[in-house]
């Protein structure tokens, strides 16, 4: 039987007119069959009995192969049993549709039920296979059906077989009259092959559908096991881990899909993690997973997207910072699943850790720098708020740090500040805090000194001796031993400090009061000290101010010989403050060389005193007068000096010669050769120098008889007690017989009594300056001159 389904199933997929053909052929064989063997039908069954017998025997043999079909695919449902199922059932319907008339019509009792039911089994089969997926369960019920139908089947194909023996004697008389209808039985063939044609046209228009079907099956199973695989290698190609995880409603945590990413951060396979997910957690740092559990656990309970940042241990044994993200979805069995990507990060984070430690530690000493400082700073003064405690600032500053770093190379000052900062942080406790605000300066906050001022100072001088007693000691650079002393300002601070750059400043102004002290030393923060400097910076802005608005004028008081005679005079700058009043040199000349303010102000004084030399050169009473002017040390040393003093001569038309340029011996100390050159060239302009207070600094004479000077100026110092102190007396003899031997004019400035003026003039000083002669006054005119 099996072989001959082969060949029907080979015969229904040749092409159409070959199958039609063949068939053709063997309705011709059979109708010569037949009339070769009409003449011995008489010993056969009725051909009607036959074909019924046949149909149901055929019938029955479909049933059993759906039967043994359906059982199996119930036993195991994979795609060729159900294949296989299809196949049987297409083949069952087939047969049903074709000989559906051998057990209708009553021929035996029940046929037509049978028919119905059997019709009935057929369709409910094939709606169980139509609807998705198949299961064991759902092909359970269909068993029993088909076999109770086959075994209906089998009794009526008895029945019928029965009957068929019943009525054979009685046909047999029959058959004899079938020869005469030879002729209407080869009709009957005839017609029975072209049946037969369009029969097999019908079912193989069916096999082709279905053949379709099959074909489109696959391919959708094709492109679906591609995409699947397409997707695995997606996943497992991308950085990191893509993941499911589901957290069931008991709590218990599964990843139904990993990439293979999982295994190499995490050290846990897709298979183990699918079966029990907290594996994968256990792979995490100790500290970090309560935190991704409870964030977990907010995420399911607001379906809002999970997000992490946690260490991982990998299987090598390097940490690893991973960043997770994922979003949940609630399902119908109270379970939460989330999808989402896992990440490495560690990159990233250390990176984040290079900004911060850039952002707030100090690159060459690893100390906290200015921000983090300050930050510790803010919170200490909110903490001691509330526990009402001292705390200090010592602001440390290294003695003579620049001509190290200047001599021996900022390799050895960097070497230096680094065992500074060991030693710092040796001296205080670990809560307390050491940073460096940069260059050689440095600051510890000690904090929870007491509760109180008089417990809190010795704690913190004693911190202070102990860290000036530290950096006292030797330092051993590149095998060079080298010493270093520090400077250090302390101040205390409480609940009622408020701003941390007010603290800083108070320490700072401290330091720089041990720096006065004579350094090595530290000294803690005065009020008074405050108020003074804050007097300072007001006179500072007020001194700007009158310097862009021209708030200054000069004074000018006479010089005069021997003879009395005025040979010139000194300009003297003059500040009238608009609430102050007049302001005295002494207190704006000092402010304004520590803030660089004198290389402008000198500029506008040497102008001023140019355009009043021009003016007297109109004047024959005041033509032969020279004008004195002091000029800094910072603006003499400023590159365009000398072209600055020849742009002034050549806007104002001042003669250079009657231009005195009065200068310190301070100016000597640093850089001969270069004042020299400048003197020099200032001196091919015609301008005259004078070497102003004279013996209170240090002139090598070496040095002095190269210096183009015309003048020494003897200080007032020493005028004032030439008659009552003999010291000063021979200072102020030898300055005059230097000046003559040199062949330079002496001048003495601060003559105030006749007796001064005639010792000096006793002992060769022929030039003077002074109250006995003059005040300063704003208009030479108004100056009054007193003639000796």
């Amino acid at each position: 039987m099996s072989t001959l389904i082969t060949i029907l199933r080979r015969l229904l997929r040749l092409p159409f007119h070959v199958a039609s053909a063949i068939v053709l052929l063997v309705a011709v064989a059979g109708i010569h069959q037949l009339w070769d063997n009409v003449s011995r039908i008489e010993s056969a069954l009725p051909l009607d009995s036959l074909y019924r017998e046949r149909d149901l025997s055929a019938m029955l043999q479909d049933l059993s192969r759906l039967e043994k079909a359906v059982a199996l695919a119930q036993i195991q449902p994979s795609p060729a049993n159900l294949e296989a199922l299809h196949f049987a059932l297409d083949v069952a319907f087939l047969r049903h549709a074709d000989k559906v008339a051998a057990y209708r019509g009553g021929i035996i009792a029940g046929s037509d039920v049978f028919a119905t039911d059997l019709e009935k089994a057929l369709n409910q089969l094939d709606m169980t296979l139509q609807a998705r997926p198949v299961t064991r369960a759902t092909l359970a019920p269909h068993v029993a059906r088909i076999e109770e139908v086959r075994q209906r089947l089998k009794v009526l194909s008895d029945a019928v077989f029965q009957r068929s023996m019943e009525q054979a004697s009685a046909q047999r008389s029959e058959l004899r009259s079938l020869q005469s209808s030879t002729s209407a039985m080869i009709f009957l063939l005839g017609a029975f092959g072209l049946g037969l044609v369009a029969l097999l046209l019908r079912q193989q228009s069916i096999i082709r559908a279905l053949e379709c079907r099959d074909r489109e099956l696959q391919d959708s199973e094709r492109a679906e096991r591609e995409l699947r695989e397409r997707q695995e290698r997606i996943a497992d190609n991308v950085p990191g881990v893509i993941f499911q995880l589901r957290l069931e409603a008991d709590g218990k945590l599964v990843f139904p899909y990993t990439s293979k990413g999982l295994a190499k951060f995490f050290g846990v396979t897709p298979e183990a993690a699918a079966e029990d997910g907290s594996r994968v957690l256990d792979a995490l740092i100790a500290e970090d997973r309560g935190r991704v559990r409870r964030a977990l656990q907010r995420s399911a309970e607001s379906l809002q997207p999970w997000t992490s940042e946690c260490r991982v241990q990998r299987p090598d044994g390097r940490i690893v910072w991973l960043s997770s993200f994922a979003t949940p979805q609630r399902k119908p069995d109270g379970a939460v699943l989330w999808h989402g990507h896992c990440h490495d990060i560690t990159r990233y984070k250390a990176a984040e850790e290079e900004i911060r430690n850039l952002a707030f530690f100090d690159p060459l000493t690893g100390l906290p720098n200015r921000r983090l400082l300050t930050d510790r700073l803010s919170h200490a003064l909110a903490t001691h708020g509330r526990n009402r405690q001292h705390g200090a600032l010592l602001f440390i500053d290294l003695d003579n740090f620049k001509t190290l770093n200047d001599t021996q190379g900022h390799q050895y000052g960097d070497q230096l500040l680094c065992q500074v900062a060991a030693r710092l942080s040796a001296c205080v406790r670990e809560a307390d805090t050491v940073a460096r605000l940069g260059g050689d300066e440095f600051v510890v906050m000690l904090e929870e000194l007491g509760t109180d001022v008089a417990s809190a100072l010795p704690r913190a001088e004693t911190a202070g001796e102990k860290i000036l007693a530290a950096l006292n000691g030797a330092y051993l650079l590149n095998g060079q031993e080298v010493h270093s002393t520090p400077s250090i300002g302390i101040t205390l601070f409480d609940a009622r400090d408020s701003r941390v750059d007010e603290l800083l400043k108070r320490a700072d102004l401290a330091m720089y009061e041990a720096k006065e002290a004579g350094r090595n030393t530290l000294r803690f923060f005065d009020p008074v000290m405050q108020a003074t400097v804050e007097a300072s910076s007001a006179l500072e802005s007020d001194l700007r101010r009158s310097l862009r608005e021209g708030g200054f004028a000069l004074h000018y008081q006479p010089q005069l010989d021997r003879d009395g005679n005025p040979t010139g005079a000194e300009a003297l700058v003059r500040w009238l403050h608009p609430e102050k009043g007049m302001i005295s040199p002494a207190d704006f000349i000092p402010l304004a060389e520590r803030t660089g303010l004198i290389v402008p102000l000198g500029n506008w004084v040497l102008e001023a005193a140019c355009r009043q030399l021009a003016a007297w050169q109109q004047d024959a009473h005041t033509a032969s007068l020279s004008l004195a002017v002091n000029v800094s040390v910072r603006q003499f040393r400023h590159p365009d000096f000398v072209e600055e003093v020849e742009g002034v001569i050549r806007r104002t038309g001042a003669n250079p010669a009657r231009l005195k340029l009065e200068l310190t011996e301070s100016l000597l100390l640093d850089d001969v050769e270069e004042i020299i050159s400048k003197m020099t060239r200032l001196r091919q302009l015609g301008v005259c120098f004078s070497l102003d207070d004279f013996g209170t600094g240090y002139s090598s004479l070496a040095y002095l008889k190269r210096l183009p000077i015309d003048q020494l100026k003897i200080d007032r110092s020493f005028v004032r007690d030439v008659l009552t102190d003999p010291n000063d007396a021979v200072i102020a003899r030898t300055i005059i017989a230097l000046g003559h031997s040199l062949g330079l004019n002496v001048l003495a400035e601060g003559v105030e009594t006749e007796a001064q003026h005639r010792f000096l003039l006793e002992h060769g000083c022929h030039h003077f300056q002074g109250f006995l002669f003059g005040r300063p006054r704003p208009v030479w005119r108004e100056a009054g001159v007193v003639v000796v």
